[in-house]
């Protein structure tokens, strides 16, 4: 965030209806955690040795072959969105934020305090 193509958005775009036809009943959120997970739990099923590990020493190729099929389109593209768009002060009367809107990447346009 904050660079030249303002912010930048990687991530898995599961539809609702893409979830339900893989899993009835089921949604996009739960899908995508459950499915790593799932993954997860097979690697370690298949390396008892390895012992406890943190997800960023798994084999990322290794949980993504596993969970592809259950997470839908993989998208990676800029965003016009910053802390400041659209804001509301969703804690109006229980907060009051020091925003700056000269700089609108700065810490404090992401905080929520709890007073003045």
């Amino acid at each position: 965030m904050g660079h030249a193509y303002n912010a930048w958005w990687t991530g898995s775009d599961l539809s609702i209806e893409e979830s339900r036809r893989l899993v009835p009943h089921q949604n996009a959120t739960t899908m995508q955690v459950a499915i790593s997970v799932i993954a997860a739990a097979v690697w370690m099923i298949e390396n008892p040795a390895r012992g406890v590990l943190v997800p960023d020493d798994l084999p990322h190729e290794y949980i993504l072959k596993i969970s592809r099929p259950y997470l839908g389109k993989f998208i990676s593209k800029s965003s016009d969105w910053t802390p400041l768009k659209h804001y509301t002060n969703a804690f109006a009367g229980h907060n009051n934020p020091s925003l700056d809107a000269s700089d609108v990447w700065q810490f404090k346009n992401f905080l929520i305090t709890d007073g003045d």
